[in-house]
């Protein structure tokens, strides 16, 4: 009777077990995965259309990160965006940047253009050292070439000026829904 019991409770145990892990083993179906794309993406993504609006409403909930090289962001860069060359320096450099970065604010991070994949590796490298950012949804080739009433020159991030406040760009105040 004993014996039985044992088998009882060790089965039950090996069953729960089964039931828990199995799940995670399974390949999962393309609406699966396409889901978890979605919800990832979402998480980190932010488009410039939300961050300019943001800049013309006051709301500084971001720090934005210009990941070109220091001659290239003197050329230009978003307005307010500051500069980590991650090219020029090393992998040690790259931490201590982002950790001297204020800690109350989302870090956003750009690039060359929307394809480039240097944020999204920045990303992946940041959050394995307990660092968490997001990237916005173009770099730089989009926003020159859309945002140019939001472009800064030189060595420092700048600031949104009264123009800029008043400037429509792409998204207009109230804008909603997919046209943005």
């Amino acid at each position: 009777m004993k014996l039985l019991a044992l088998c009882a409770i060790i089965g039950a145990v090996f069953g729960a077990l089964a039931a828990v892990s199995v799940p995670g083993m399974l390949p999962k179906s393309d609406r699966q995965m396409m889901r978890e794309f979605y919800e990832t993406e979402s998480a980190v993504s932010i488009s410039p259309s939300d961050y300019v609006r943001h800049m013309r409403a006051g709301i500084t909930d971001g720090i934005l990160v210009d990941l070109r090289s220091k001659g290239e962001y003197e050329k230009g860069h978003l307005v307010t965006a500051v500069n980590i060359p991650v090219g020029q320096i090393s992998r040690s450099e790259i931490l201590g940047a982002f950790r001297e970065l204020p800690k109350d604010k989302a870090i956003i991070t750009y690039c060359y253009s929307s394809y480039c994949m240097l944020s999204r590796h920045i990303g992946e490298y940041l959050a394995e050292n307990g660092i968490y950012s997001m990237h916005l949804t173009a770099g730089w080739y989009e926003i020159n070439r859309d945002y140019g009433d939001f472009i800064a020159t030189g060595p420092v991030a700048g600031s949104i000026t009264p123009a800029q406040m008043n400037s429509q760009g792409l998204c207009p105040p109230g804008t909603s829904g997919f046209e943005c």
